[in-house]
């Protein structure tokens, strides 16, 4: 009897060790399926689109770039790593920490959800067409370009036109002193106007 015991506490350790071992290396592997990256073959319900806004970009002048991923599928994803390198002769201003060293990586992403990245740039280089790739595993899921032209020259102030507006302003001027136009018809009137305001308005123009 004593040693039927013995061996079924035997045989009840040998147990417990095989369902600790089964249960770690269960946890190994899905710790191990976490952090392997995934290629953009495990993401076939994602679409991917870009755009910038203004349509018109100019050399020095802000502009902002969006890159889209959309979920379209019933499953989520996990550690959706998209390298999104800038091309030279552009200079980022405005970035979210997702995006670091031209990577973009989105910890979850649930079936029907939207997750855009928004990069705010400054081009350097007019006349020229820069290239945006997006990749996945080494595969371009996207692709944008843009072209950037050489800032507008501003254009020169507008002079005032004062040639042929004596006259307007005269009687603009008699006017507003409150004096009726219909008195201009009074000799007396026409020889205090030519004693006063003809020279007044030689003088101001």
């Amino acid at each position: 009897m004593r040693s039927r015991n013995i061996i079924f506490s035997f045989l009840m350790v040998i147990l417990a060790l095989v369902l600790v071992s089964s249960v770690s290396a269960l946890d190994n592997d899905t710790v191990l399926d976490d952090n392997t990256q995934q290629s953009v073959s495990d993401f076939p319900d994602l679409v991917f689109e870009q755009s910038y806004d203004p349509k018109v970009v100019y050399k020095d002048n802000l502009f902002e770039i969006f890159l889209s991923v959309r979920n379209t599928g019933q499953n989520t994803y996990h550690n959706i790593s998209i390298l999104y390198p800038l091309p030279d002769g552009l200079e980022l201003v405005v970035w979210p920490s997702e995006y670091d060293s031209s990577v973009w990586l989105i910890d979850t992403l649930y079936p029907g959800e939207l997750n855009t990245l928004t990069l705010v740039c400054i081009p350097k280089i007019a006349n020229t067409t820069y290239e945006f790739p997006a990749i996945v595993d080494g595969q371009t899921v996207s692709d944008m370009e843009i072209y950037c032209e050489e800032a507008p020259e501003p254009e020169p102030p507008v002079e005032p036109d004062h040639h042929g507006r004596g006259a307007v302003d005269a009687v603009k001027s008699a006017a507003a002193n409150g004096i009726d136009l219909k008195d201009t018809g009074n000799p007396i009137f026409l020889l205090l106007f030519m004693i006063i305001f003809i020279p007044y308005i030689r003088l101001k123009y």
